[in-house]
C-alpha cells in the first residue's frame, strides 16, 4: 500500500489551490493513499484484448453546416438578463486568482 506523505498532500493541495485546515493532512493524507491503493487494483486486469474508446457517442461531426440557418439570440436578446454589461458584453467577477 502506497502512502501519501503530509509533504505530498501539502505540495498537491498547493499546486491544486486548496487550502487545508488543521487535522485535514491527516484525514485527506489516508483518504488519497486509500484511493491510489484502490486505483492500483486496476493494474491487475488484463487489457491486452480491449480496444480504446475515446468517444462513445458515436456523433461524428457536431458542428453547424455552413449552408444551415439556424435561429440564433440578437446581441440585444442574449444580454438583457446580465447583471453588467459593457462594451457589448456581459461583466462577471474574474474566476482566476492572479495572486
Amino acid at each position: 500500500m502506497s502512502t501519501i506523505t503530509k509533504e505530498d498532500l501539502n505540495h498537491i493541495a498547493k499546486l491544486s489551490n486548496l487550502p487545508l485546515r488543521d487535522g485535514e493532512d491527516e484525514v485527506f493524507s489516508q483518504l488519497l493513499s486509500d484511493t491510489i491503493s484502490y486505483v492500483k487494483v486496476l493494474e491487475e486486469l488484463d487489457t491486452s484484448n480491449v480496444n480504446e474508446t475515446y468517444q462513445v457517442t458515436g456523433l461524428v461531426n457536431v458542428y453547424q453546416k455552413e449552408d444551415e440557418n439556424v435561429a440564433t439570440l440578437s446581441q440585444e436578446d442574449a444580454l438583457k438578463n446580465a447583471n453588467s454589461v459593457e462594451k457589448g458584453l456581459m461583466v462577471t467577477k474574474g474566476v482566476f486568482d492572479r495572486s
